[in-house]
């Protein structure tokens, strides 16, 4: 059973959240299969505590961008599932989710990333590509969700793409394994 945090998405008291917690986002990293973030970096980061810091034009123009597209997004998916997404950020122990939406009756997960053509075409061809796939994974597990709609747009219908993932032991057994290995390794860090 996971543990529901009452903490905003983006706040300090959330980036703290993530220093101590092992996320989603971070999954593919810690698995060595992020082409952004080596393994050698994110452990570096959860030893000293500095998380990875971002340029202004990178805040601006990535993140703050993404945000805003998503929660153009929300309405749109919202739709397609037939119901409300609500954010939210919990855990299981070490291992985290902040997801960018959950169904009330917590069956229906939602992720977002921005629009871009490599990825939306896999999307239209029903591929979650391996550096997304175990953040995908990981939010199922920690939610329990019984599917993920993965979702590429620039917050309009027109420039909108979605896949649904389904849970897949084998990904949480990886991750779990994962993370352990990952926990051990920040011990042992020098």
């Amino acid at each position: 059973m996971s543990t529901t945090h009452d903490i905003l998405q983006g706040t300090p008291a959330w980036d703290q959240f993530r220093l101590r917690h092992f996320g989603a986002s971070e999954a593919a990293a810690m698995l060595g299969l992020s082409p952004n973030v080596r393994r050698s970096e994110l452990l570096h980061a959860k030893h000293t505590g500095n998380p990875k810091e971002f340029s202004d034009w990178v805040r601006e123009h990535v993140l703050d961008h993404g945000h805003a597209v998503e929660a153009l997004a929300r309405p749109i998916v919202e739709e397609i599932v037939g119901d409300d997404l609500y954010p939210v950020t919990r855990s299981i122990g070490r291992i985290s989710a902040s997801c960018d939406g959950l169904t009330l009756d917590e069956e229906n997960a939602f992720e977002h990333k921005q629009w871009n053509e490599e990825l939306a075409a896999q999307v239209r061809a029903d591929i979650v590509p391996d550096h997304h796939m175990p953040q995908c994974q990981q939010v199922l597990m920690v939610t329990g969700a019984q599917k993920l709609i993965f979702v590429v747009s620039d917050g309009t219908p027109e420039r909108m793409v979605y896949t649904w993932v389904a849970p897949d032991p084998a990904w949480f057994e990886r991750i779990r394994a994962g993370w352990e290995q990952f926990e051990q390794d920040l011990i042992d860090y020098v």
